[in-house]
């Protein structure tokens, strides 16, 4: 078996929907939700989704750690590039100095700090974003275990759990909650319509 999982059921207390809660896959962790999953299957679920995202404030952190040190790595080849032409002067100046002047190491000092500058950026912008880009998916995939439960949820109360409802409103606020109750009751208020001539 490639894959474990444990999975813990919990009922609701208001309308007794068997919530699926701690979903937690070991080894070979898929991105996409399954193709049975709520999410896969509903458009709507998609738009939750993305909006969970966007107002998440820990992604927002990782997001502004990102641009920082993507930052800090420009400023740092910047410096680095913009060193090289004092470099370039000075090892002219001190290449064939006149007799009775020694030479001088500072030319190389100075391409060996710019040198090793450039490659510290490199190396620490590379190191810490991979860090991130790993705590960012596994932030993810918690939000999307939430709204999978929050999907089935609200499907299974057909949207009139008030627990469902301020679990929603927790991760896409309010107005954006109530407007997913609407587009909810209004599909599957067409979705029962029989068709013309059925």
């Amino acid at each position: 078996m490639t894959w474990q999982f444990a999975l813990a059921v919990i009922a609701c207390p208001t309308c007794g929907c068997n919530e699926l809660c701690s979903v937690t896959l070991l080894d070979e962790v898929a991105e996409k939700p399954p193709a049975d999953s709520l999410l896969s299957n509903s458009i709507w679920g998609n738009i939750i989704l993305k909006l969970a995202y966007d107002r998440d404030p820990e992604l927002a952190k990782f997001k502004r750690t990102t641009r920082g040190v993507n930052a800090g790595a420009a400023a740092t080849l910047a410096a680095a590039a913009s060193g090289t032409l004092p470099q370039s002067v000075m090892s002219i100046y001190t290449l064939n100095p006149p007799d009775g002047v020694p030479d001088s190491y500072a030319p190389g000092i100075v391409g060996v700090v710019l040198e090793g500058a450039t490659n510290l950026a490199l190396l620490a912008q590379l190191g810490i974003n991979r860090g991130v880009r790993n705590k960012v998916k596994a932030r993810q995939r918690a939000i999307r275990d939430k709204v999978e439960g929050i999907l089935h949820h609200l499907e299974f109360s057909e949207t009139n759990c008030p627990d469902a409802r301020q679990q929603l409103t927790e991760i896409i606020g309010d107005k954006a909650a109530g407007e997913c109750m609407d587009l909810w009751r209004s599909s599957h208020t067409l979705a029962s319509v029989p068709a013309p001539g059925g």
